[in-house]
């Protein structure tokens, strides 16, 4: 079987996955492990709990004794060194004496002389911690200091937090000198999550493809050549650039008008979204009309036939036919409808990565003209405008720059050429205005930075991975009642189904604006859409006023029940065995979904292998959208997506919202929209407009969704890898009409986490479907009953009420854990904002490596806990371990699979 081969006779599963490699090796971890400390950690705990049953059993020997003692001084005395034996502390100065010892048997006596011999022996290992640590702090400093020392991590530093990266430049020059606790601590956080996590969004992790083979290990890492691919974090700024460059006086003109792409006309208005587009959280995609007055709809008429604008002299042109007379009457209608967004100037490029180059192209070939305002001479516009395309091109070279992630020092000069590049745009701009102050407040934090290796960093198992890949399309299935959006679908139909079906299709713009009426109504309605919507995880089916989501609760339980006997009841009591699930008891429950409960079609998932399992990390949207991000990010041209002609039409937004994260290649056959400030096309993509689609009632589901006016279906997909909660509200909307969005996790809300008692310890076992582990073992707590160091309390004494409480508890010394915020306030955020939703999820959810055997990582762990608001704090098994592999070469890893039903679209 040839590689080529391998992936298609996976089936369900495209030959497009993906694969993500850890930039650290394990042994960059094992350095900050403190053996001599946790051994003495370990120690000192047993011999205490030796020592006081030791004390106890003695103690119930005196029991003994003490009934034939004379009722004389001497039995006080013996009663007292009973209770002291039986607390485990040292006998007061009358409570054992020659006196005593001799009148109890030999052989307790002997016992309580072996007894306080213990006792001191435990003393001295009590007092030698403080010792022990001195010595594993400087080694582990050391460790740390070695380890930072790797290129690959000095550059991830360096884009992710300068100002720690600048304090590990300087421990680096000057070994000698210490930086701070903090510092320290903070270091040793990131070196364990480059050890340990698999996160894309940095180059801590390196993605690539995947080379198949028909046998061998899960996965095998291998080295290759990595690279890093520069992005602008900042929101908008490529639209932003895009503006600039069109307003500039030096190219007063020559703007590209064109017809806003939601546009339509309905009845006596015509009708569109200004801002379109644009990221929701600055206010994009509200909704607007203009009077379709003859003079609107001959514009509308004459640029709808020109997707790419035309230059505003050439538009003056056709709508004066030539008369002279009326250019300031025309130029005073074409601002108006510019101010009011049905109108839109836009560079003629397709997509805001293409800005810099686009803009420097379109720059240098537009002919020299009058320019006006503060440049008042064709020469001075034209040398303008060059020296202009010049700094363009400049940037543009900067940012295409794909450096070698192997030279820490290089690569930042190549990621500060990168910022300077940007700020040299501000000497063309206005001083004090918008685009001169976005330019100068430009940083390296305004750069993020990707590793990425265009040759396969790992190969992979079909053998393997097929039965993994069976079992998560069985799960595909499985979590459709757990869509995050279904709720508010099932919302929307009862809520317009009735009128849908009376009236017929209803355009999509126009249903829009009914649906703004409704989600923005001060009542319970407008409560449970807002929160369906902006923040499903919030709120929960048997919570809805609405009858028509209150029936998805019993689907879910249903499905959960498939589950069992994993814990659902919050009341049950934990356990620590895993529970293996069947693929029989989940298909059986798939077969009892209703018709209004539709599954989604394609998922990617992440998954790492461990001990012959697929342990699922989290789940996404499918259709192949995380390799086109990989192709887009290594420069691959795009795949072929034709269209089938028959089934749903499958569409992704043409806009990336503002979000460099959304840059991908094309991955679905057609194009919705365009982007805020540019009016290039596709030519690849077939498109889809706006004016396209109706929101009807879906035969065979009952519930609401999307169609082309001609009948046929339409699913829109946001295939870009941005939180949906960023979606402005009528991208929001096509996505929760489409039914396309799977849950985070295979265990979706409401997970028993979120109903179980938070004010004792709740235990989860593993849950194991198939050849997956659908949920690691974990172990929860409030806050408040997880030691932290008292004010004033030596280190050493800190660490050690922290092992005999984790040794009480039973919780693995190698774990990752999690904080949460009160959920009730959580909750509340969540339902308000998107944004607070979003920095609630990435502050609080990250899962963080714990060695409760390295006193670096413990800190960072103390100082996660005492986070304002923290109140719960999880602790979940570290499966796979890191150290269970054989080779300190060993790179943590993680395959992203698409599991797609029948063929991709």
């Amino acid at each position: 079987m040839s590689s080529a081969q391998s992936p298609a006779r996976i089936a369900g599963v495209t030959g497009d996955a993906v694969v993500r490699v850890a930039g650290l090796a394990v042994a960059a971890l094992d350095g900050l492990r403190s053996p001599r400390l946790a051994a003495a950690l370990d120690d000192v705990p047993a011999r205490r709990d030796a020592h006081r049953a030791e004390g106890r059993a003695l103690a119930g020997a005196l029991h003994t004794v003490i009934g034939g003692l004379p009722r004389d001084g001497v039995r006080p005395r013996v009663i007292g060194l009973r209770r002291a034996l039986h607390a485990g502390r040292r006998p007061g100065a009358g409570e054992w004496t020659p006196e005593v010892a001799g009148l109890l048997p030999p052989e307790v006596s002997r016992g309580i002389e072996g007894w306080l011999a213990g006792a001191a022996t435990l003393a001295a290992a009590e007092d030698r911690l403080p010792q022990v640590l001195a010595a594993e702090r400087e080694s582990g400093l050391n460790a740390l200091l070695k380890a930072a020392t790797d290129p690959g991590f000095r550059i991830a530093l360096g884009g992710t937090s300068p100002v720690l990266a600048a304090e590990l430049e300087k421990w680096i020059a000057d070994p000698g000198r210490t930086p701070r606790a903090g510092t320290t601590t903070t270091l040793a956080r990131y070196l364990a999550r480059a050890v340990t996590k698999t996160s894309p969004l940095s180059t801590f992790t390196t993605s690539g493809p995947v080379r198949w083979r028909a046998a061998g290990p899960a996965v095998e890492t291998r080295p290759v050549d990595r690279h890093g691919a520069f992005e602008l974090s900042y929101y908008h700024i490529r639209e932003n650039i895009a503006a600039f460059v069109l307003g500039h006086p030096a190219l007063s003109g020559r703007t590209p008008i064109a017809l806003n792409a939601s546009a339509q006309r309905l009845g006596e208005q015509v009708v569109f979204l200004r801002g379109f587009g644009m990221l929701g959280l600055l206010g994009g995609e509200s909704y607007c009309a203009v009077p379709a007055r003859p003079s609107v709809l001959a514009l509308v008429d004459l640029l709808g036939t020109e997707p790419e604008g035309l230059l505003r002299h050439l538009l003056r042109e056709r709508l004066t036919a030539g008369d002279a007379s009326l250019d300031a009457e025309v130029d005073a209608f074409l601002d108006h409808l510019l101010d009011a967004g049905l109108l839109v100037p836009g560079l003629p490029v397709t997509y805001p990565h293409e800005v810099l180059p686009g803009a420097a192209a379109w720059a240098r070939e537009r002919p020299a003209e009058q320019a006006v305002g503060r440049l008042d001479a064709p020469e001075q516009a034209e040398s303008e405008t060059r020296a202009l395309s010049a700094a363009l091109e400049r940037a543009a070279g900067a940012l295409a720059a794909r450096p070698a992630a192997g030279d820490a020092v290089s690569y930042r000069a190549r990621r500060e050429t990168v910022v300077s590049g940007l700020r040299e745009l501000a000497g063309f701009a206005a001083p004090g205005g918008p685009h001169h102050a976005m330019f100068t407040s430009l940083t390296t934090v305004n750069v993020r930075d990707t590793a990425v290796a265009a040759e396969p960093p790992a190969a992979c198992s079909v053998r393997a991975w097929r039965p993994v890949a069976d079992d998560l399309d069985l799960v595909r299935r499985w979590i459709a009642p757990f869509a995050p959006h279904l709720p508010a679908r099932l919302a929307l139909t009862e809520l317009f189904g009735a009128r849908l079906r009376e009236r017929g299709p209803l355009p999509v713009i126009a249903f829009f604006r009914e649906y703004q009426r409704a989600v923005t109504a001060e009542d319970e309605i407008g409560a449970e859409l807002r929160g369906s919507v902006v923040a499903p995880s919030s709120r929960r089916p048997e919570d809805s006023v609405l009858d028509g989501v209150r029936r998805l609760s019993a689907v879910m339980a249903s499905a959960l029940a498939a589950l069992s006997p994993y814990p659902l009841d919050a009341d049950a009591p934990g356990t620590n065995d895993p529970v293996t699930v069947p693929a029989e008891a989940l298909k059986a429950t798939i077969a009892t979904y209703p018709p209004w409960v539709p599954e989604v079609r394609s998922i990617s998932a992440y998954v790492q292998p461990a001990n012959g399992l697929g342990v699922v990390n989290a789940l996404g949207t499918g259709f192949g959208s995380v390799r086109a991000r990989l192709d887009h990010l290594t420069g691959r041209r795009a795949r072929s997506a034709a269209d089938r002609g028959t089934g749903p039409i499958y569409a992704a937004f043409g806009s990336r919202f503002g979000i460099s994260l959304n840059d991908h290649r094309r991955c679905l056959p057609f194009q919705l929209g365009g982007t805020p400030a540019l009016i290039g096309r596709d030519s690849g993509a077939a498109r889809l407009r706006i004016e396209d689609l109706v929101v009807r009632l879906d035969e065979g589901s009952g519930l609401l969704g999307l169609a082309t006016a001609g009948g046929r279906e339409v699913r829109v997909v946001h295939t870009g890898a941005a939180a949906r909660e960023f979606l402005p509200p009528f991208s929001l909307l096509l996505t929760v009409l489409s039914g396309e969005v799977p849950p985070l996790t295979i265990l979706p809300p409401p997970h028993p986490s979120r109903t179980a008692p938070r004010d004792r310890r709740r235990d989860w076992p593993r849950l194991v479907i198939g050849s997956l582990v659908a949920a690691r073992a974990q172990t929860r707590f409030p806050a408040g009953g997880v030691p932290l160091p008292r004010a004033g309390e030596e280190e050493s004494r800190f660490l050690l009420r922290l092992a005999e409480w984790r040794r009480a508890e039973g919780i693995p010394r190698r774990c990752f854990f999690r904080t949460r915020p009160d959920q009730e306030r959580a909750d509340e955020r969540a339902a308000t904002s998107p944004a607070s939703w979003t920095q609630m999820q990435e502050k609080w959810h990250k899962p963080m490596y714990l060695d409760f055997g390295s006193w670096l990582l413990v800190r960072g762990f103390a100082a996660a806990l005492r986070r304002p608001g923290t109140a719960l704090v999880t602790f979940e098994e570290a499966l796979p371990d890191p150290f269970a592999a054989q080779s300190a070469d060993h790179h943590v890893a993680e395959l992203v699979l698409d599991v797609t039903a029948g063929s991709p679209p």
